[in-house]
């Protein structure tokens, strides 16, 4: 995170990104100042209770709920993911058909699943995640893809709307 902090202050000519916040937090206690700041939310290669949040299984730690706190409306999440048998993780390995079972876990936080897919090298290697360099993937160590997404401003609203008891409901 040092290095990454170092590069975004530098000057926007040269790369920098002004607006770039780097925190260290529990993803479960995040500062409230932090509630619907980001456009734009990144997570590679979590490990224990974050990784328990990418995948919004532990409703109890509430990992989950601090990310999609995170996002603003229209922002977006993505993830990389890696959970292979030889890490002896209580999280089972994932395959294709765990989709539909994460965004059911992810909408009831209020983000949609737009995309659970294994993950090409060329994004994983594009990330420059040292994390992924150490975990070896793309040597027989799968990689998953999570996008999730909020609703704009316009379609909360518009869901938030009353409707008047004689027009159809949504």
């Amino acid at each position: 995170m040092a290095e990454s902090s170092r590069r975004a202050a530098r000057v926007s000519r040269k790369g920098g990104l002004p607006n770039a916040l780097f925190l260290v937090a529990a993803a479960e206690r995040l500062p409230e100042e932090l509630r619907a700041i980001a456009a734009e939310v990144t997570i590679l290669f979590p490990w224990g209770s974050l990784l328990r949040g990418a995948l919004a299984l532990d409703d109890a730690a509430e990992a989950a709920a601090g990310i999609s706190s995170l996002v603003a409306p229209g922002g977006i999440a993505r993830a990389f993911l890696s959970i292979d048998p030889r890490d002896r993780l209580t999280i089972p390995a994932l395959d294709a058909t765990d989709g539909a079972d994460v965004a059911a876990r992810w909408a009831r936080h209020g983000l949609r699943l737009t995309a659970f897919e294994s993950a090409p090298s060329a994004e994983v290697d594009a990330s420059k995640s040292s994390w992924a360099r150490r975990l070896a993937t793309g040597r027989g160590r799968e990689v998953w893809r999570l996008v999730l997404r909020a609703a704009d401003l316009a379609s909360t609203r518009a869901a938030d709307a009353p409707v008047a008891a004689n027009e159809p409901g949504p």
